[in-house]
């Protein structure tokens, strides 16, 4: 009774967002990007202070990340800034959705720095991975590199709301961007291989805490499970790892930043060369958010412990 229950409130909230989303496409078009931040600031500001529990989760990972560096009213003064970059994120997808064509009203305004280093990867042929996390406008990212001419994919995690998600690739495949469901894994890992085989862009986003499978590695000084994928991926098909970032200046400007390739020296031990490339990834991660650390979505429960599994 309780599992049919959940089921139906999944499906009717899915189907509610849906059409939230689709409303929200005709109501943002023609808004001035200037009113879209006003409206994330305001969202942002009732969030922080009506939502204590989400409040509380985002000064308790700031507190662990930064309390030797800052103060309580500093990470307080810096939650807030959160709330507002976190509330900006799906309303920005929104008027990119209705805003994304022509490409120069929106899209082609986001600068690309180290565009370079992404020719120079796929220029050996293997593919590349995209390394990205919650941070800034990373759902953008996509939509500016495959209407710049980059085969790009997008792996999704569909969770219990596939109509929506499905209405999201609907507007990501206009420019030419192409979604991989999480589940099942079976056909995720092959086309995500197949499409590096193919020297196309897989954008992988690796910042969550992984329960099953993930690697135990520091972030931010505290033990943390991250997930091994783009090592996985990397060392099997040869892709080089790029981290790419979209960065928010002054609320306004944005850009595409593509890091250096993040590389080993192959050893005859897979799995500890696994681990390897995964601590230098999540280090990657953390040096940008230490950077911008407003930017990052700090509501993920990033160092919770993976379940146990019980015995009899």
């Amino acid at each position: 009774m309780e599992k049919t229950f959940k089921a139906f409130k999944y499906r009717f909230v899915d189907h509610l967002l849906t059409d939230i989303l689709e409303c929200s496409v005709f109501i943002f078009r023609g808004l001035s990007l200037r009113a879209l931040v006003s409206i994330s600031k305001a969202m942002g500001t009732l969030t922080f202070y009506l939502h204590k529990r989400f409040r509380k989760r985002v000064i308790n990972n700031l507190s662990l990340a930064f309390g030797s560096e800052k103060n309580l009213q500093e990470i307080k003064a810096l939650a807030k800034e959160v709330f507002f970059h976190f509330v900006l994120t799906p309303l920005e997808t929104i008027y990119l959705a209705a805003n994304g064509i022509p490409f120069d009203r929106f899209v082609l305004k986001i600068e690309i720095e180290g565009k370079e280093r992404l020719e120079a990867a796929l220029a050996r042929g293997h593919g590349v991975i995209a390394l990205g996390a919650h941070f800034g406008s990373f759902t953008l990212l996509g939509t500016r590199l495959a209407v710049e001419g980059y085969p790009f994919n997008l792996v999704i995690n569909v969770g219990n709301f596939p109509k929506v998600w499905k209405k999201l690739a609907f507007y990501q495949g206009i420019v030419g961007q192409k979604t991989i469901p999480l589940k099942p894994a079976t056909a995720s890992i092959k086309k995500s291989l197949s499409c590096l085989h193919q020297n196309e862009i897989l954008y992988i986003v690796a910042d969550q805490q992984q329960r099953r499978g993930g690697l135990p590695i520091p972030f931010f000084g505290q033990i943390a499970y991250n997930p091994p994928g783009p090592a996985i991926f990397s060392l099997k098909t040869g892709a080089s790892i790029l981290p790419m970032f979209v960065l928010r200046q002054d609320n306004f400007k944005r850009t595409l930043t593509i890091g250096n390739p993040i590389e080993i020296e192959r050893t005859s031990d897979e799995k500890k060369d696994i681990e390897t490339l995964t601590v230098k990834s999540t280090k990657a991660i953390e040096e940008m958010i230490r950077q911008y650390p407003n930017q990052w979505a700090w509501l993920n429960r990033r160092w919770k412990l993976p379940r146990q599994k019980k015995h009899p």
